[in-house]
């Protein structure tokens, strides 16, 4: 099978590698779109000085089971099927708890930006005609922003500002939105993911190059400030000194970016106004049921539309050039890129 094969930085190659086999309690998924993560280019800006062991990228993917492995009995071939990335020990007090994100033997496989790949049955979730593969796709970042949003308990009437206008953000938005939040601002850049937020759940666009954030929070908040403040940049940017600044008083701050540097806010000005910090990891189970199957029955239910977010699509073989496009959101006004295998 063709498969993109990362040596490190911007160094992929798409290569011919074996089929994989399906091995006891695993199936076999004819991969239909994948997507390309912000954590993928994360390493895409780091260029190591030589070239890595090769390895198979893309944990966000949709395809179609066409093979099963010994003892699995709740598949079948030609299931369309989300896969869900994470695979916990399922043996610490942690999982027992339903909180297996936090699991310390967690494991992340990737493996979507291939024609094929493996994967444990139990992470391959069943997606009705009602979602497309390019929506089973998204179904992995929408599990986080489900998860984000449960963490900071938005409820009916919340004010929430999401800092941030890619796919992280944008699905809290919309997820926000139907958890009951009056209204949502989104502070990003450029223009045209605050538009796709706007025309999706009505929020008011806060182009972070063009005024001033702060103040127009104020503005739309009428100087009280958010409820709820998410964070959804990660990297480098000190996003946790602005999200401090525009929650209100007695407001939640979530974060939900990874962060590769440290954090530094004002201790003294959050504490006077009695502000709850929250960090948000992956996703895992509320009311005995997984997160990730959360998103995928409100995706099923029309609740969530994840069409406004995919802006490109790519074949295999252009998996390099999908990944600069990705990379140029000023340049390509690119919100979630899909690689179609």
């Amino acid at each position: 099978m063709k498969a993109a094969q990362f040596y490190g930085g911007k160094d992929i190659r798409i290569e011919t590698v074996p089929d994989p086999i399906p091995e006891t309690g695993q199936v076999l998924v004819k991969v239909e779109a994948a997507g390309i993560c912000g954590s993928d280019l994360h390493g895409y800006h780091r260029q190591p000085d030589r070239p890595l062991p090769p390895r198979i990228g893309g944990h966000e993917l949709a395809g179609e089971i066409i093979d099963i492995g010994k003892d699995v009995f709740n598949h079948r071939s030609g299931e369309r099927v989300a896969i869900e990335p994470i695979s916990p020990c399922n043996d610490c007090p942690e999982c027992y708890n339903g909180y297996y994100n936090i699991c310390s033997n967690l494991q992340h496989a990737g493996g979507g930006f291939a024609e094929y790949m493996v994967t444990r049955a139990t992470n391959a979730y069943k997606i009705p005609n009602s979602v497309s593969h390019e929506g089973g796709a998204l179904a992995e970042v929408y599990a986080v922003a489900v998860h984000a949003v449960n963490r900071a308990m938005v409820s009916p009437g919340d004010r929430v500002a999401i800092i941030g206008s890619g796919p992280v953000g944008l699905t809290i938005a919309q997820v926000a939105d139907i958890a009951g939040a009056t209204s949502i601002a989104v502070l990003g850049k450029p223009d045209n993911p605050l538009q796709i937020a706007e025309k999706a759940v009505g929020a008011v666009p806060i182009n972070v190059d063009k005024t001033d954030a702060v103040e127009a929070v104020m503005d739309w908040s009428k100087e009280r400030g958010a409820d709820v403040v998410f964070e959804a940049v990660g990297g480098k940017a000190n996003t946790l000194e602005l999200a401090t600044q525009v929650a209100a008083k007695r407001g939640r701050v979530c974060m939900v970016g990874g962060h590769g540097a440290p954090l530094s806010f004002s201790e003294r000005f959050a504490r006077s106004k009695e502000l709850t910090i929250i960090w948000s990891f992956c996703y895992g189970r509320r009311g005995g049921k997984t997160e990730f199957q959360i998103a995928i029955d409100l995706l099923a239910a029309g609740k969530l539309d994840p069409n406004p977010l995919v802006t490109h699509r790519f074949s295999l073989d252009k998996i390099t050039y999908a990944f600069a496009v990705a990379s140029g959101r000023d340049e390509h006004g690119s919100v979630k890129v899909l690689v179609m295998p």
